[in-house]
Protein backbone atom coordinates (compact mmCIF):
# COMPACT_ATOMS: atom_id res chain seq x y z
CA UNK A 1 0.00 0.00 0.00
CA UNK A 2 1.59 2.89 -1.27
CA UNK A 3 1.15 6.15 1.53
CA UNK A 4 -0.89 8.86 -0.35
CA UNK A 5 0.55 12.38 -0.74
CA UNK A 6 -1.58 13.38 2.07
CA UNK A 7 0.15 11.22 4.47
CA UNK A 8 3.22 12.71 2.83
CA UNK A 9 2.62 16.08 3.69
CA UNK A 10 1.18 15.17 7.25
CA UNK A 11 4.67 13.37 8.39
CA UNK A 12 6.76 16.71 6.50
CA UNK A 13 4.59 19.20 8.89
CA UNK A 14 5.04 16.46 11.58
CA UNK A 15 8.99 16.12 10.74
CA UNK A 16 9.18 20.20 11.04
CA UNK A 17 7.55 21.37 14.05
CA UNK A 18 9.13 18.05 16.37
CA UNK A 19 12.56 20.02 15.05
CA UNK A 20 11.60 22.66 16.25
CA UNK A 21 9.69 21.44 19.53
CA UNK A 22 12.68 19.11 20.46
CA UNK A 23 14.96 21.45 22.31
CA UNK A 24 11.80 22.90 24.55
CA UNK A 25 10.10 19.01 24.90
CA UNK A 26 14.10 18.05 26.38
CA UNK A 27 14.41 21.12 28.66
CA UNK A 28 11.00 20.09 30.09
CA UNK A 29 12.17 16.87 30.77
CA UNK A 30 14.76 17.20 32.62
CA UNK A 31 13.11 19.82 34.85
CA UNK A 32 9.36 17.91 35.21
CA UNK A 33 9.70 14.30 35.77
CA UNK A 34 6.08 13.33 35.09
CA UNK A 35 7.01 14.25 31.39
CA UNK A 36 10.10 11.35 31.59
CA UNK A 37 7.11 8.83 32.82
CA UNK A 38 6.83 6.38 29.67
CA UNK A 39 9.38 8.13 27.17
CA UNK A 40 11.29 5.24 25.87
CA UNK A 41 7.71 3.77 24.99
CA UNK A 42 6.50 6.79 23.23
CA UNK A 43 9.95 6.59 21.34
CA UNK A 44 9.19 2.93 20.15
CA UNK A 45 11.45 1.40 23.16
CA UNK A 46 10.31 -1.70 25.21
CA UNK A 47 7.31 -2.65 23.24
CA UNK A 48 6.09 -6.05 23.96
CA UNK A 49 6.42 -8.37 20.55
CA UNK A 50 3.91 -11.28 19.76
CA UNK A 51 3.64 -14.00 21.63
CA UNK A 52 1.17 -17.61 21.03
CA UNK A 53 -2.08 -16.65 20.79
CA UNK A 54 -4.57 -13.94 19.54
CA UNK A 55 -3.37 -10.46 19.98
CA UNK A 56 -5.62 -6.97 21.04
CA UNK A 57 -4.24 -3.63 21.25
CA UNK A 58 -6.46 -1.89 22.80
CA UNK A 59 -5.69 2.11 22.85
CA UNK A 60 -7.62 5.29 24.94
CA UNK A 61 -6.35 9.06 25.79
CA UNK A 62 -6.66 9.04 29.34
CA UNK A 63 -8.51 7.95 32.58
CA UNK A 64 -12.13 8.22 31.50
CA UNK A 65 -11.36 6.55 27.86
CA UNK A 66 -9.29 3.53 29.17
CA UNK A 67 -12.24 2.96 32.21
CA UNK A 68 -14.68 2.76 29.23
CA UNK A 69 -12.70 0.49 27.09
CA UNK A 70 -11.70 -2.26 29.64
CA UNK A 71 -15.61 -4.01 29.33
CA UNK A 72 -14.49 -4.15 25.40
CA UNK A 73 -11.10 -5.63 26.62
CA UNK A 74 -12.64 -7.98 28.80
CA UNK A 75 -14.81 -9.52 26.42
CA UNK A 76 -12.14 -10.17 24.30
CA UNK A 77 -10.47 -12.05 26.88
CA UNK A 78 -13.13 -14.19 27.49
CA UNK A 79 -13.99 -14.95 23.52
CA UNK A 80 -10.58 -15.17 22.24
CA UNK A 81 -7.57 -15.08 25.55
CA UNK A 82 -4.34 -14.53 24.06
CA UNK A 83 -2.04 -11.30 24.81
CA UNK A 84 -3.38 -7.64 25.39
CA UNK A 85 -1.69 -4.40 24.71
CA UNK A 86 -3.34 -1.49 26.88
CA UNK A 87 -2.10 1.82 25.75
CA UNK A 88 -3.18 5.49 26.72
CA UNK A 89 -2.12 8.94 25.37
CA UNK A 90 -1.34 10.22 29.11
CA UNK A 91 0.51 8.65 32.00
CA UNK A 92 -2.28 8.81 34.47
CA UNK A 93 -4.34 7.05 31.79
CA UNK A 94 -1.34 4.36 31.55
CA UNK A 95 -1.38 3.69 35.94
CA UNK A 96 -5.16 3.34 35.19
CA UNK A 97 -5.44 0.85 32.99
CA UNK A 98 -2.37 -1.30 35.25
CA UNK A 99 -4.68 -0.79 37.82
CA UNK A 100 -7.61 -1.99 36.16
CA UNK A 101 -5.79 -4.45 33.67
CA UNK A 102 -3.00 -5.73 35.59
CA UNK A 103 -2.47 -8.82 32.88
CA UNK A 104 -2.21 -6.67 30.00
CA UNK A 105 0.96 -4.78 28.50
CA UNK A 106 0.63 -1.02 29.33
CA UNK A 107 2.50 1.43 27.36
CA UNK A 108 2.29 5.08 26.75
CA UNK A 109 1.15 5.98 22.96
CA UNK A 110 3.76 5.97 20.86
CA UNK A 111 5.06 9.25 18.96
CA UNK A 112 3.02 9.18 15.42
CA UNK A 113 6.41 9.55 13.43
CA UNK A 114 7.17 8.25 10.08
CA UNK A 115 9.03 4.99 10.61
CA UNK A 116 8.50 4.30 14.38
CA UNK A 117 4.76 4.25 14.83
CA UNK A 118 5.81 1.45 12.27
CA UNK A 119 8.31 -0.65 14.00
CA UNK A 120 6.26 -0.55 17.32
CA UNK A 121 3.03 -1.90 14.88
CA UNK A 122 4.89 -4.45 13.94
CA UNK A 123 6.34 -5.93 16.85
CA UNK A 124 2.96 -5.92 18.55
CA UNK A 125 1.69 -7.51 15.17
CA UNK A 126 -1.64 -7.53 16.84
CA UNK A 127 -4.78 -9.37 15.08
CA UNK A 128 -7.04 -6.14 16.08
CA UNK A 129 -6.35 -3.00 17.04
CA UNK A 130 -9.64 -0.84 19.08
CA UNK A 131 -9.31 3.13 19.72
CA UNK A 132 -11.44 5.11 21.70
CA UNK A 133 -13.21 8.19 20.42
CA UNK A 134 -10.81 10.54 18.45
CA UNK A 135 -7.65 9.02 19.34
CA UNK A 136 -6.91 9.02 15.04
CA UNK A 137 -3.19 8.84 14.35
CA UNK A 138 -2.33 8.84 10.61
CA UNK A 139 1.12 7.00 10.81
CA UNK A 140 0.26 4.47 13.20
CA UNK A 141 -3.06 3.62 11.28
CA UNK A 142 -1.36 3.33 7.65
CA UNK A 143 1.08 0.70 9.37
CA UNK A 144 -1.91 -1.15 10.84
CA UNK A 145 -3.26 -1.40 7.43
CA UNK A 146 0.21 -2.36 5.81
CA UNK A 147 -0.50 -5.47 8.15
CA UNK A 148 -3.73 -6.08 7.16
CA UNK A 149 -4.88 -5.48 10.86
CA UNK A 150 -8.50 -4.35 11.21
CA UNK A 151 -9.14 -1.39 13.09
CA UNK A 152 -11.99 0.11 15.03
CA UNK A 153 -13.01 3.40 16.66
CA UNK A 154 -15.44 2.70 19.51
CA UNK A 155 -17.22 5.59 21.05
CA UNK A 156 -16.08 7.41 17.73
CA UNK A 157 -16.73 11.39 17.98
CA UNK A 158 -16.29 14.14 15.03
CA UNK A 159 -16.72 17.59 16.35
CA UNK A 160 -17.72 20.15 13.93
CA UNK A 161 -14.52 22.15 14.24
CA UNK A 162 -12.83 18.90 13.46
CA UNK A 163 -14.78 17.98 10.41
CA UNK A 164 -14.30 21.31 8.71
CA UNK A 165 -10.38 20.86 9.62
CA UNK A 166 -10.14 17.69 7.78
CA UNK A 167 -12.85 19.36 4.77
CA UNK A 168 -10.07 21.55 4.30
CA UNK A 169 -7.83 19.02 3.22
CA UNK A 170 -9.92 16.11 1.68
CA UNK A 171 -7.07 13.98 -0.03
CA UNK A 172 -5.96 13.46 4.02
CA UNK A 173 -9.03 12.99 5.32
CA UNK A 174 -10.07 10.30 2.78
CA UNK A 175 -6.53 8.68 2.86
CA UNK A 176 -6.64 8.73 7.16
CA UNK A 177 -10.42 7.55 7.13
CA UNK A 178 -9.52 4.95 5.16
CA UNK A 179 -7.90 3.70 6.66
CA UNK A 180 -10.30 2.57 9.58
CA UNK A 181 -12.26 -0.71 9.24
CA UNK A 182 -15.34 0.69 11.27
CA UNK A 183 -16.43 3.62 12.81
CA UNK A 184 -18.60 2.93 15.80
CA UNK A 185 -19.59 6.47 16.90
CA UNK A 186 -21.55 7.88 19.69
CA UNK A 187 -24.38 9.46 17.86
CA UNK A 188 -26.22 10.52 14.59
CA UNK A 189 -24.48 13.62 14.20
CA UNK A 190 -20.95 11.52 14.57
CA UNK A 191 -22.02 9.74 11.58
CA UNK A 192 -23.47 12.47 9.29
CA UNK A 193 -20.07 14.38 9.67
CA UNK A 194 -17.80 11.41 8.87
CA UNK A 195 -20.29 10.55 5.77
CA UNK A 196 -20.04 13.85 4.72
CA UNK A 197 -16.06 13.66 4.75
CA UNK A 198 -16.38 10.59 1.84
CA UNK A 199 -16.45 7.51 4.15
CA UNK A 200 -18.93 4.69 3.41
CA UNK A 201 -22.11 4.74 4.89
CA UNK A 202 -21.62 0.64 5.74
CA UNK A 203 -18.23 1.60 7.87
CA UNK A 204 -20.36 3.96 9.94
CA UNK A 205 -22.36 2.08 13.24
CA UNK A 206 -24.33 4.47 15.70
CA UNK A 207 -23.67 2.20 18.65
CA UNK A 208 -23.28 5.11 21.46
CA UNK A 209 -20.73 6.11 23.98
CA UNK A 210 -19.06 3.52 26.11
CA UNK A 211 -18.58 5.52 28.62
CA UNK A 212 -22.43 4.76 29.33
CA UNK A 213 -21.83 1.23 30.17
CA UNK A 214 -18.94 1.46 32.17
CA UNK A 215 -18.89 0.39 36.20
CA UNK A 216 -20.49 2.33 38.79
CA UNK A 217 -17.43 3.31 40.83
CA UNK A 218 -17.88 3.23 44.40
CA UNK A 219 -17.84 6.29 46.42
CA UNK A 220 -14.46 7.51 48.21
CA UNK A 221 -14.84 6.75 51.85
CA UNK A 222 -14.33 10.88 52.61
CA UNK A 223 -18.04 11.27 51.02
CA UNK A 224 -19.43 9.23 53.95
CA UNK A 225 -18.10 11.24 56.40
CA UNK A 226 -19.18 14.72 54.52
CA UNK A 227 -22.62 13.41 54.76
CA UNK A 228 -22.40 12.31 58.48
CA UNK A 229 -22.22 16.09 58.79
CA UNK A 230 -24.72 16.52 57.14
CA UNK A 231 -23.59 19.16 54.72
CA UNK A 232 -24.95 18.47 50.56
CA UNK A 233 -21.48 18.01 47.77
CA UNK A 234 -21.16 19.79 45.18
CA UNK A 235 -18.99 18.60 42.47
CA UNK A 236 -16.84 20.17 39.80
CA UNK A 237 -15.31 18.07 37.95
CA UNK A 238 -12.52 17.49 35.10
CA UNK A 239 -11.89 21.59 34.85
CA UNK A 240 -9.93 23.36 32.94
CA UNK A 241 -8.11 27.06 33.28
CA UNK A 242 -10.76 29.67 33.00
CA UNK A 243 -13.35 27.46 35.30
CA UNK A 244 -11.54 26.88 38.37
CA UNK A 245 -11.46 30.19 38.63
CA UNK A 246 -15.52 30.46 38.54
CA UNK A 247 -16.24 27.65 40.29
CA UNK A 248 -13.75 29.22 43.46
CA UNK A 249 -15.97 32.54 42.92
CA UNK A 250 -19.17 30.24 42.97
CA UNK A 251 -18.06 28.68 45.89
CA UNK A 252 -17.62 31.86 48.00
CA UNK A 253 -20.97 33.08 47.27
CA UNK A 254 -22.86 29.95 48.38
CA UNK A 255 -20.48 29.60 51.73
CA UNK A 256 -22.90 31.99 53.47
CA UNK A 257 -25.98 29.91 52.54
CA UNK A 258 -27.88 28.03 54.93
CA UNK A 259 -27.47 25.26 52.79
CA UNK A 260 -23.19 25.62 52.87
CA UNK A 261 -21.67 23.18 50.22
CA UNK A 262 -18.77 21.52 50.33
CA UNK A 263 -17.01 21.25 46.98
CA UNK A 264 -15.24 18.63 45.64
CA UNK A 265 -12.91 20.75 43.24
CA UNK A 266 -11.30 17.74 40.70
CA UNK A 267 -9.12 19.47 38.21
CA UNK A 268 -8.49 17.24 34.83
CA UNK A 269 -5.09 17.04 34.56
CA UNK A 270 -2.72 16.39 37.28
CA UNK A 271 -0.05 18.57 36.51
CA UNK A 272 -2.74 21.25 37.19
CA UNK A 273 -3.27 20.30 41.17
CA UNK A 274 -0.91 22.56 42.07
CA UNK A 275 -2.09 25.58 40.51
CA UNK A 276 -5.28 25.12 41.61
CA UNK A 277 -4.45 24.41 45.45
CA UNK A 278 -2.66 28.16 45.10
CA UNK A 279 -5.94 29.53 43.80
CA UNK A 280 -7.50 28.05 46.57
CA UNK A 281 -5.11 29.60 48.77
CA UNK A 282 -5.65 32.95 48.49
CA UNK A 283 -9.38 32.49 47.75
CA UNK A 284 -10.34 32.39 51.44
CA UNK A 285 -11.82 29.15 51.33
CA UNK A 286 -10.72 26.08 53.93
CA UNK A 287 -9.64 24.13 51.59
CA UNK A 288 -8.30 20.25 52.24
CA UNK A 289 -6.57 18.31 49.75
CA UNK A 290 -7.97 14.75 49.29
CA UNK A 291 -4.25 13.09 49.58
CA UNK A 292 -3.93 14.61 52.56
CA UNK A 293 -7.02 13.56 54.23
CA UNK A 294 -6.69 11.23 57.59
CA UNK A 295 -7.11 7.48 57.29
CA UNK A 296 -10.62 6.66 56.73
CA UNK A 297 -10.01 3.68 59.67
CA UNK A 298 -9.56 7.11 62.01
CA UNK A 299 -13.57 8.57 61.24
CA UNK A 300 -13.08 10.77 64.25
CA UNK A 301 -10.21 12.53 62.39
CA UNK A 302 -11.73 12.23 59.20
CA UNK A 303 -14.50 14.15 60.09
CA UNK A 304 -12.64 16.79 62.15
CA UNK A 305 -10.64 17.58 59.05
CA UNK A 306 -13.49 18.08 56.99
CA UNK A 307 -15.83 19.70 59.51
CA UNK A 308 -15.32 23.34 58.26
CA UNK A 309 -13.90 22.29 55.01
CA UNK A 310 -15.63 24.52 51.98
CA UNK A 311 -13.71 22.68 48.62
CA UNK A 312 -12.13 19.26 49.12
CA UNK A 313 -9.42 19.36 46.07
CA UNK A 314 -9.52 15.90 44.46
CA UNK A 315 -5.39 15.56 43.46
CA UNK A 316 -6.03 11.88 43.27
CA UNK A 317 -6.30 10.07 40.10
CA UNK A 318 -9.77 7.19 39.37
CA UNK A 319 -11.81 8.67 42.27
CA UNK A 320 -13.71 11.66 40.35
CA UNK A 321 -16.36 9.35 38.91
CA UNK A 322 -17.16 7.66 42.77
CA UNK A 323 -17.55 10.96 43.97
CA UNK A 324 -21.19 11.84 41.89
CA UNK A 325 -22.59 9.26 44.76
CA UNK A 326 -25.07 11.45 46.63
CA UNK A 327 -24.29 14.74 45.18
CA UNK A 328 -26.73 17.15 45.41
CA UNK A 329 -25.28 18.86 41.72
CA UNK A 330 -22.07 18.35 39.26
CA UNK A 331 -20.72 21.01 37.37
CA UNK A 332 -18.87 19.85 34.24
CA UNK A 333 -16.10 20.73 32.77
CA UNK A 334 -14.59 21.89 29.04
CA UNK A 335 -18.09 23.76 28.65
CA UNK A 336 -17.39 27.26 29.96
CA UNK A 337 -14.62 27.13 27.97
CA UNK A 338 -14.33 26.34 24.51
CA UNK A 339 -12.75 22.79 24.53
CA UNK A 340 -16.06 20.77 24.11
CA UNK A 341 -16.86 18.79 27.04
CA UNK A 342 -16.03 16.05 29.21
CA UNK A 343 -18.14 12.70 29.93
CA UNK A 344 -22.00 13.42 31.10
CA UNK A 345 -23.12 10.53 31.68
CA UNK A 346 -21.14 9.92 34.90
CA UNK A 347 -22.86 12.11 36.98
CA UNK A 348 -26.30 11.47 35.17
CA UNK A 349 -26.31 7.75 35.92
CA UNK A 350 -25.57 8.56 39.79
CA UNK A 351 -29.17 10.62 39.61
CA UNK A 352 -27.19 13.66 40.36
CA UNK A 353 -28.38 17.37 38.15
CA UNK A 354 -26.30 18.39 35.68
CA UNK A 355 -24.69 21.37 34.93
CA UNK A 356 -22.46 22.47 31.84
CA UNK A 357 -21.43 25.90 30.18
CA UNK A 358 -22.40 26.59 26.60
CA UNK A 359 -19.58 24.85 24.89
CA UNK A 360 -20.91 21.43 24.17
CA UNK A 361 -18.86 20.12 20.93
CA UNK A 362 -17.80 17.15 21.94
CA UNK A 363 -20.55 16.38 23.92
CA UNK A 364 -23.20 18.12 22.67
CA UNK A 365 -26.14 15.09 21.62
CA UNK A 366 -26.35 13.69 25.51
CA UNK A 367 -26.05 17.02 26.83
CA UNK A 368 -29.53 18.15 24.62
CA UNK A 369 -31.16 14.94 26.11
CA UNK A 370 -30.37 15.67 29.48
CA UNK A 371 -31.42 19.45 28.91
CA UNK A 372 -34.45 18.79 27.32
CA UNK A 373 -35.41 16.17 30.01
CA UNK A 374 -35.02 18.31 32.78
CA UNK A 375 -31.68 16.35 33.97
CA UNK A 376 -28.91 19.45 32.94
CA UNK A 377 -28.77 23.19 32.91
CA UNK A 378 -26.87 25.01 30.57
CA UNK A 379 -25.31 27.92 32.62
CA UNK A 380 -23.51 30.35 30.27
CA UNK A 381 -21.35 32.32 33.36
CA UNK A 382 -20.97 33.01 36.97
CA UNK A 383 -24.33 34.42 38.13
CA UNK A 384 -26.33 31.80 35.84
CA UNK A 385 -24.29 28.66 37.81
CA UNK A 386 -24.72 30.38 40.99
CA UNK A 387 -28.34 30.68 40.31
CA UNK A 388 -29.01 27.12 39.88
CA UNK A 389 -27.02 25.59 42.22
CA UNK A 390 -28.87 27.61 45.13
CA UNK A 391 -31.80 26.45 43.30
CA UNK A 392 -30.67 22.93 43.43
CA UNK A 393 -29.47 23.44 46.98
CA UNK A 394 -32.67 24.72 48.56
CA UNK A 395 -35.47 22.76 46.79
CA UNK A 396 -35.34 18.59 47.52
CA UNK A 397 -37.89 18.67 44.85
CA UNK A 398 -36.38 20.47 42.17
CA UNK A 399 -33.28 18.24 42.95
CA UNK A 400 -34.76 15.24 42.96
CA UNK A 401 -36.32 15.60 39.37
CA UNK A 402 -33.53 16.61 37.46
CA UNK A 403 -31.52 14.05 39.32
CA UNK A 404 -34.14 11.01 38.27
CA UNK A 405 -34.37 12.74 34.66
CA UNK A 406 -30.78 12.40 34.61
CA UNK A 407 -30.82 9.29 35.59
CA UNK A 408 -33.37 7.28 33.11
CA UNK A 409 -31.26 9.99 30.00
CA UNK A 410 -28.23 7.82 31.35
CA UNK A 411 -30.10 4.38 31.56
CA UNK A 412 -31.33 4.71 27.92
CA UNK A 413 -27.69 5.43 26.61
CA UNK A 414 -26.67 2.21 28.22
CA UNK A 415 -26.15 -1.11 25.48
CA UNK A 416 -23.68 0.49 23.88
CA UNK A 417 -20.87 -2.33 25.00
CA UNK A 418 -23.44 -4.79 23.54
CA UNK A 419 -23.80 -2.72 20.25
CA UNK A 420 -20.19 -2.49 20.33
CA UNK A 421 -18.71 -5.95 20.84
CA UNK A 422 -21.40 -7.09 17.47
CA UNK A 423 -19.35 -4.64 15.33
CA UNK A 424 -15.96 -5.75 16.44
CA UNK A 425 -17.51 -9.52 16.09
CA UNK A 426 -18.63 -8.89 12.05
CA UNK A 427 -14.87 -7.43 11.58
CA UNK A 428 -13.07 -10.23 12.99
CA UNK A 429 -15.20 -12.39 11.38
CA UNK A 430 -14.91 -10.59 8.23
CA UNK A 431 -11.53 -10.86 8.00
CA UNK A 432 -10.11 -14.49 7.63
CA UNK A 433 -6.87 -15.02 9.84
CA UNK A 434 -8.27 -12.01 11.86
CA UNK A 435 -8.07 -13.84 15.09
CA UNK A 436 -4.39 -16.46 14.33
Amino acid sequence: MRTASGIRAYNVAFVLLALLAAPLAALVCLVKPAWRRGLAARLGIGWPARTRGPVLWAHAASVGEVEAIVPVVQRWRRAYGGQVVLSALTATGCEHARRLVPEAEVRAFPIDAPGLAGRVVRRVDPDLFVFSENEVWPNALTALARLGVPTVQVSGRLSPSAARTLARFPRFARTVLGRVTRFCVQADEHRARLLELGVAPERVLVTGSLKGDARVAAPPPFLAAIAALGRPVVIAGSTHPGEDEVVIAAARRLRTERERPVWVLAPRHPQRFGPVAALLAVSGLHTVRRSELPDPADPAALAARLADADVVLLDTIGELAGCYHGAAAAFVGATLVPIGGHNLLEAARCGVPVLVGPHLDSVRAIAERLVAAGGATVVADLEALVATLRGHLTDPEQRARAGAAARGVALEESGSLDATWRAIEDVVHERDGAVR
